[in-house]
């Protein structure tokens, strides 16, 4: 590597056409320069070959791990004059994406078309240009040279970029229909500061890739239409699509998303964000079942609306990932045919053994696992706003029984809630039994930051009248053993009166504590285990009272005292 940093810095001349003309029509004088120009190219380039000379049997990873790390970011003539020594470097240069941006950057691209590309005609070309990132401008050119005359090569093409040269590039004349290469077509955030948005020619999007694998477009406008006639026909193999938009630059319906999806019948992973709306004949027209045998994934985001019409058209029969994030609509309906269409994409799905239902910052979410286990289910309800409890909402009382009777999670073990009572108190009174009879097998309830009362009062009651008439265990949660909670001394004393209630029907419970990461500064006086012991009590058995019990500044509300917990839970969500 040493030798490498030896050599001169100055590229090579090699016998172009323009040489030739030059040598036909220069004089003596003109003639010997170019000889000792001839002369320097040739000893430079030997000097070449000797240093690498036993570099030539390395492993192609290894020879591109020392291509990356001997070229320094802005210098392109030394890999110029890397694809000139032999065949294998320059397959090298040209299928690796970090390589080839730094060699896509150079000023005389002519020279390196005539003398690395046309050179090898058969390898494929990782093309990844972004305005951002190929700051030099030469790239530009030399991209739609590649578009014009060896757009049949690419492998991979990555587009994005924001200025007046993304028209000139994506109305390159593209001269070939197939492109049996291509396993990745990306275009990303393409916009013109005159013309705004830029849409993509269909040109590019009918082509003829039979071993396209991976289809992303994102923040841009493009035909789906043609998506669905022409490049889905002829690519069997794609199982890769994601279409992301930030202002629904062009939303298909549910009815155009489905034939779509129909015609990608090999589709393992499918993310949609802003890319599909309710059109009218999704609410008039009786909408066919698609089956995708292969899905394993699929991720999301949409109103309640045209999630609940995707959902129950589709057949997913190897689902193990699903994720939706979904605005709440304002009829009563939206949320409960929303959790019909969840039931019936995830109704083959594994069990799921843990359930995490929370809410902050506007938005309710129950999810399923942690850290990217597999299956995986979570659905974020936004914009759920806090109504006025003197008006009638089944939102909450809708998802509560629509997350009951999704079957993977009827066998889930561990359940964690955080919700606050200015949410819990929407809840029917038989919400929380009917949510608990369905998901009997829990043995472990965790508390949050937000301690859903009501869902402790409703055990406690069930306790209390499993006691009264005599019965051998409780009805609801009969394998529940173990209750985790925050360490705030009302909860614990309101846990061990139900602890009690459970214990004299022969289903005792272990109970343990959390310390909070943040101590909380009291805002009251401190009063004795007594009274609370009593004014615990005696909002459990008042069946009237639908609010917190006694003085309830020791509740967490709202947002007023959110945890970290949920900001980690969001970053891994946005990271995805």
């Amino acid at each position: 590597m040493e030798d490498l940093y030896d050599t001169p810095t100055s590229s090579p001349v090699t016998l172009s056409e323009e040489f030739h003309c030059m040598l036909a029509v220069a004089d003596a004088e003109e003639l010997d320069q170019m000889l000792q120009r001839l002369r320097s190219a040739i000893v430079y380039t030997s000097q070449w070959r000797n240093s690498f000379a036993l570099a030539v049997r390395l492993p192609g990873d290894v020879l591109y791990l020392i291509f990356e790390h001997a070229t320094p970011d802005r210098d392109t003539h030394m890999l110029r004059t890397l694809s000139q020594v032999c065949r294998r470097w320059r397959s090298i240069i040209l299928q690796a994406p970090l390589l080839w941006r730094k060699a896509f950057n150079i000023a005389d691209g002519s020279i390196w078309f005539s003398e690395v590309l046309r050179r090898t005609q058969i390898v494929p070309l990782e093309v990844f240009f972004d305005i951002a990132e190929d700051y030099t401008g030469y790239a530009i050119p030399n991209l739609t040279t590649i578009l014009i005359d060896d757009f049949r090569r690419c492998a991979s093409l990555h587009i994005e970029g924001y200025g007046d040269d993304i028209e000139e590039i994506l109305s390159s004349n593209i001269t070939t229909n197939e492109v049996p290469f291509m396993r990745c077509l990306s275009i990303h955030n393409i916009s013109s500061p005159h013309n705004g948005e830029v849409e993509i020619p269909d040109s590019i999007l009918s082509i003829l890739a039979p071993r396209l694998i991976s289809l992303h477009l994102e923040g841009c406008k493009f035909n789906w239409d043609v998506v669905r006639t022409r490049l889905a026909p002829h690519s069997p193999l794609l199982s890769s699509l994601r279409i992301r938009n930030f202002h629904f630059q062009s939303p298909a319906t549910v009815w155009q998303l489905l034939s779509v999806l129909e015609s990608l019948p090999n589709l393992k992973e499918c993310r949609l964000q802003n890319s599909f709306i309710g059109g009218e004949m999704d609410w008039t027209a009786y909408l066919r079942k698609v089956h995708l045998p292969h899905l394993a994934s699929l991720v999301f985001e949409s109103s309640t609306a045209a999630g609940a019409k995707l959902l129950a058209a589709l057949e997913l029969p190897s689902l193990s990932k699903l994720e939706a994030v979904v605005d709440v609509g304002r009829l009563a309906t939206d949320v409960h045919q929303f959790m019909e269409g969840v039931q019936l994409a995830t109704c083959r799905m594994e069990r799921l053994p843990f359930l995490y239902i929370h809410y902050a910052h506007g938005r309710l979410i129950f999810q399923s696992n942690h850290y990217h286990r597999f299956p995986r289910l979570q659905v974020t309800f936004r914009n759920w706003a806090l109504r006025n409890p003197t008006i009638s909402d089944n939102h909450l009382v809708d998802l509560i029984r629509g997350i009951a009777d999704v079957a993977a999670l009827q066998r889930t073990q561990e359940l964690k809630v955080s919700l606050p009572i200015s949410i819990e108190q929407y809840l029917a009174p038989d919400a929380w039994a009917y949510f608990l009879r369905r998901l009997k097998e829990i043995s472990l309830i965790s508390f949050g930051t937000h301690t859903p009362l009501f869902l402790i009062r409703t055990l406690f009651l069930d306790a209390r009248h499993s006691y009264d008439n005599m019965e051998v265990q409780s009805r609801l949660l009969p394998s529940l053993e173990q209750i985790c909670l925050p360490s705030i001394p009302e909860l614990e004393v309101l846990i061990h009166i139900l602890a009690d209630a459970r214990s004299q029907i022969g289903t005792p419970l272990t109970i343990s504590t959390i310390s909070r990461n943040r101590p909380r500064i009291s805002r009251r006086e401190v009063q004795s285990i007594e009274v609370v012991h009593e004014m615990m009590l005696e909002w459990l058995t008042n069946l009237v009272v639908h609010s917190a019990p006694g003085d309830s500044m020791w509740l967490v509300d709202d947002e007023s005292d959110e945890s970290d917990e949920f900001d980690e839970l969001s970053d891994e969500i946005d990271n995805e």
